[in-house]
């Protein structure tokens, strides 16, 4: 992963916290397409794992990744 794209990726898992809900470990895109192309984005990167077209669900890598763009304890998920 390059610098610009650990810039973006922190920006996106933000939005993702900050504009989709997570329900017992699933991210729900709440079927709006930018939702649903942040998911697959991120799992691109193995940060996330498609579920199906509207949910995804993080990936351990992507706890540790949200984890750290968040600055949230390192053992936080």
């Amino acid at each position: 992963m390059t610098d610009q794209e650990k810039t973006l990726l922190v920006a996106l898992v933000k939005m993702v916290d900050q504009y989709l809900d997570e329900y017992k470990g699933q991210v729900d895109s709440l079927s709006m397409s930018a939702g649903e192309h942040a998911i697959e984005a991120l799992a691109e990167f193995g940060l996330m794992e498609n579920i199906n077209t509207r949910f995804g669900r993080w990936t351990e890598a992507g706890h540790k990744f949200r984890a750290e763009a968040q600055g949230w304890p390192k053992n936080s998920n």
